[in-house]
């Protein structure tokens, strides 16, 4: 734990410096979409400095209130690393990126697929809906599912765990790894593609997220989650448009990675664990 809190301090200092060409598309992006075009860039990791630092500043002052908060935060992170809460990551979810063809998260059919190109373990950022019921349950139990829990939910994906750099209730609109380019994936090659959220700030300006399982199990899930130090334990399909051919190809395909497979129906009801 001493290593990881050492690794996530690291990854909150670094600031990457644009050149000419990333500032280029960024400001094309600005101009050419005004607001949501600077959501955009970001999306893409096309940030200036101040607001890199500005949003550091956040993180910082968010992870320092989930590891100081009475030790309600550490028995968070404890859930997160340990798995002991269900962490889903959509390997088929088609961000606003993508939509905006500036590049996204790509589309694997198979689990296999995606452990192909990006591993089993990880230290990229990744963008992930947190329930609070275990990977034994159902999801969702505590109020209906909407915005990305719903997408994530109703897709087809892995099971993780990993470090919770931070948990919000709503899509933060983070960083998405397919639209970053090589320059910066290069940058980030050791110490992993980092994301910060776009989300409130209190009067201390710390990003304003969920810092303890109560919290988490009154809301029920957080609709995005950024993950970091992950590990894949396991995989999920919802049931809602596939074909049984698709589902049993996808559990089949779980089993022969040696993991265990959830299918889920569209209001998050564990129909049937498949173990490998």
């Amino acid at each position: 734990m001493k290593h990881l809190r050492q690794y996530i301090r690291q990854i909150l200092k670094e600031v990457y410096e644009l050149d000419d060409e990333q500032i280029h598309r960024k400001e094309k992006l600005e101009r050419g979409m005004g607001q949501w075009g600077g959501k955009l860039a970001k999306a893409a990791g096309l940030q200036d400095e101040v607001d890199q630092k500005k949003e550091r500043f956040g993180l910082q002052q968010y992870q320092e209130m989930l590891r100081d908060d009475h030790g309600k935060g550490k028995k968070m992170i404890q859930a997160f690393t340990q798995g002991d809460i269900t962490i889903l990551h959509s390997i088929g979810y088609e961000g606003a990126t993508k939509n905006a063809g500036i590049g996204g998260t790509s589309s694997e059919s198979l689990a296999s697929d995606w452990i192909k190109k990006y591993g089993k373990t990880g230290n990229d950022s990744l963008s992930v809906v947190a329930f609070f019921e275990p990977p034994t349950s159902s999801i969702g139990t505590r109020g209906s599912l909407y915005s990305n829990g719903k997408f994530v939910s109703q897709a087809k994906g892995l099971i993780l765990k990993g470090y919770p750099v931070f948990v919000a209730e709503t899509d933060s609109f983070t960083q998405t790894l397919g639209a970053i380019d090589d320059k910066m994936k290069a940058h980030w090659k050791q110490s992993g593609i980092p994301k910060r959220p776009d989300t409130e700030t209190d009067d201390y300006g710390a990003f304003m997220g969920i810092t303890n399982l109560r919290r988490l199990r009154k809301v029920g899930y957080s609709n995005e989650t950024i993950l970091d130090n992950w590990t894949v334990i396991g995989t999920y399909i919802n049931y809602s448009g596939k074909s049984d051919g698709d589902i049993r190809k996808f559990v089949e395909d779980s089993q022969t990675l040696g993991l265990h497979c959830n299918v889920y129906d569209p209001q998050g009801k564990l129909l049937k664990r498949h173990e490998p």
